[in-house]
């Protein structure tokens, strides 16, 4: 037995000791080396970011689930492969280390472990073994440059080992530069910074030292919030909004649970010395597994502009603020919030159709052909608003709203002023839990079962205001073309009696469809009986205040008016529904990416749209009503406007006179 063979191996909490020792001390020879490498590493010392990352999720899909790594503890790892960029097999090097792609290899990639399209927790859970062992770490270089004699660059880099955001990506290089009016890191330790830059996916925003956006520790230290996923940083606790150099999509760093400082791995400023300590910064490759499009792994801090150049990268990249998303909502869907959620499933889709291209392109062509065959299988002319009572084609029924708003602009504005007003609690409501959410805490204090309580109460208040609104509208809707239809002067003050007058049977009626659908949502095997019991009784409202009906008749006689048309009923509801639910939405996110109008602006826009939307939707949904009623005999639907008003015996299809004062008909 040789001597090395019967040596014993070291613990390897004790190994990690010794290993974070011997960097420390080669960090010192090397400053040592140099007078200006040692004021330059007190430089960065002094300065050392506080890293403040977003609380993490068991589930790997939300927060933040990686930290600032060092890149010791990636190379060598058994689960990493250098790769050429040829076809497989493709394997250059298993296990490289920073001498084995010191040689530049340009086109070449670091393969981590996973898949970045389909990530689950691999990345995750490799990340937590790897870093076990090493200490969270930044890369600190000081830089001057040519271009601006004078001025020097203090930039820390900060590499994660996924990139968890839209663009999801193996490897994510992210930096903060601090700028000096000094010409060498001596005379920088006489003065402060001028200028600070965080990057940003493109780009980076700029703040002045001692700006209040800027949060500064011990009086030296920056205070950087990484967005989870994405590891954008940012100067505060906001949703950002991410259009051109912001990237696209969304960042949040609402929730910051944990504190870092890490450590700081000097890197010498002349190039000779940092490739004799960091061979890896000669790598020309990408580090993360290649892929098409921007799911591609980055370049390293070596091959940026901003390596060798940070003075003019930040003249030309930075800008002075971030596009935050508004707190709270106005009306309806937010624009800024529907342009996260689209954002993030477009970029899941693509990612998961990525490899598979047939099937984006069948998805893509199914969505046409369904399109193009609802548009083609209806008919929109001939589309006279009055008598309501008649049978339509849905395309008939859209364009019957729509002239009825064109004709009746005033009505028209009614409904939506009064939309406003009842959708305006709502939002106070709305506007009260975000406060409480977003109320400052202790960072990583558990604040859900302090605020808990208080968030279900106002949401539920917030849930049962909204669904009371949009039944409001319709029941306002319905009565008033049941007055046009009748020749009865139309008033607000009538329209409103009408409602009021059947606010019992509406109340019953709304409170259980709802409570029905609820329970049927609870489990996934009965999501599709919920759609079918949506579509079937979605005429209830209607029937309630157009024929008298009570809540349960009215349940009924919707579910009878449905029956046997169930497919042509739900297409025409889910169209016309999703375009007054869209027009908002669809309008903001194309001022959001088309114009440099702030988001909260172009939220007011979106939400006026969305209540001129609504009540031209819930007229198309009640020409929808009598059109199926005027299908079926004996209906007050018929045609025919008696001088009664039916009810209807508890299977909703049997009629019983009610008399009523006679009224006049302008059909």
């Amino acid at each position: 037995m040789t001597a090395s063979a019967g040596r014993r191996a070291l613990p390897p909490v004790l190994a990690a000791v010794i290993t974070v020792m011997l960097l420390c001390l080669s960090d010192q020879a090397v400053a040592a080396d140099s007078p200006e490498d040692a004021a330059a590493q007190t430089l960065a010392e002094r300065y050392a970011p506080v890293v403040r990352l977003q609380q993490a999720s068991s589930t790997c899909e939300q927060g933040e689930q990686f930290q600032p790594t060092d890149v010791e503890a990636v190379l060598g790892d058994q689960q990493v492969a250098l790769r050429g960029p040829w076809r497989p097999p493709d394997l250059v090097k298993p296990q490289p280390e920073g001498k084995d792609i010191g040689l530049g290899f340009p086109g070449h990639f670091l393969d981590f472990p996973g898949d970045p399209l389909r990530p689950g927790c691999d990345y995750a859970e490799w990340s937590a073994r790897i870093n076990v062992a090493h200490p969270a770490t930044v890369y600190a270089h000081v830089a001057v440059d040519p271009g601006f004699p004078g001025q020097l660059s203090l930039d820390y880099w900060f590499f994660y080992v996924f990139n968890d955001y839209n663009n999801k990506h193996e490897g994510d290089w992210e930096s903060i530069r601090l700028v000096f009016e000094a010409a060498t890191p001596a005379a920088a330790l006489t003065t402060t910074p001028t200028a600070v830059g965080f990057s940003q996916h493109g780009g980076a925003e700029r703040a002045r030292w001692g700006d209040t956006k800027l949060e500064i520790v011990d009086g030296t230290h920056p205070v950087v919030y990484p967005a989870a996923g994405s590891h954008a940083n940012k100067f505060g606790r906001r949703l950002y909004l991410g259009r051109g150099s912001e990237g696209l999509g969304c960042d949040d760093t609402t929730s910051p649970a944990l504190e870092l400082r890490p450590r700081v791995a000097y890197v010498p400023m002349a190039r000779a010395d940092y490739v004799r300590q960091y061979p890896w910064l000669t790598f020309e490759g990408r580090w993360g597994e290649r892929q098409r499009s921007f799911f591609d792994g980055p370049t390293g801090p070596n091959m940026k502009v901003s390596w060798t150049a940070p003075i003019r990268d930040a003249e030309t990249t930075w800008r002075d603020d971030s596009t935050t998303v508004p707190a709270g909502t106005l009306l309806g869907p937010s624009s800024t919030e529907v342009f996260c959620t689209a954002v993030a499933t477009g970029s899941n889709l693509v990612r998961e159709t990525l490899d598979r291209t047939w099937l984006l392109g069948l998805l893509l062509a199914a969505l046409v052909v369904l399109i193009w065959f609802a548009a083609s299988r209806t008919r929109w002319s001939e589309a006279d608003p009055l008598p309501a009572r008649r049978q339509r084609a849905w395309g008939q029924a859209v364009s019957s709203a729509l002239r009825l708003s064109r004709d009746r602009p005033r009505l028209f504005a009614g409904f939506a002023a009064a939309f406003v007003v009842l959708s305006l609690v709502t939002v106070a409501l709305a506007r009260l839990q975000v406060a409480r959410r977003d109320a400052p805490t202790d960072l990583g204090a558990p604040t859900e079962s302090a605020t808990g309580f208080w968030a279900s109460l106002v949401a539920l208040a917030v849930t049962i205001l909204t669904i009371a609104t949009y039944f409001a509208l319709l029941a306002a809707v319905a009565a008033t073309l049941d007055q046009l239809d009748r020749g009865v002067p139309v008033t607000a003050a009538l329209t409103m009696r009408q409602v009021v007058s059947n606010w019992r049977a509406l109340t019953k009626a709304a409170a259980q469809y709802v409570v029905v659908l609820a329970i049927l949502t609870i489990f996934v095997a009965t999501i599709p009986l919920a759609v079918y019991y949506a579509v079937s009784r979605a005429f209830a409202v209607p029937a309630v205040v157009a024929e008298g009906c009570s809540g349960g008749t009215a349940l009924r006689r919707s579910r009878m008016l449905v029956r046997g048309r169930w497919w042509r009923t739900a297409v025409p509801l889910a169209i016309i529904t999703g375009l007054g639910l869209a027009a908002g939405p669809v309008a903001g996110i194309t001022l959001l990416l088309g114009t440099d109008l702030s988001p909260t602006l172009i939220n007011v826009v979106s939400s006026i749209l969305f209540a001129l939307a609504m009540p031209v939707a819930s007229a198309a949904v009640v020409y929808l009503y009598f059109d199926r009623a005027a299908s079926i005999p004996e209906s007050p639907g018929s045609g025919e406007l008696p001088d009664t008003r039916r009810t209807y015996s508890r299977d909703g299809a049997g009629p019983v006179e009610q008399d009523l004062p006679p009224v006049r008909s302008d059909s």
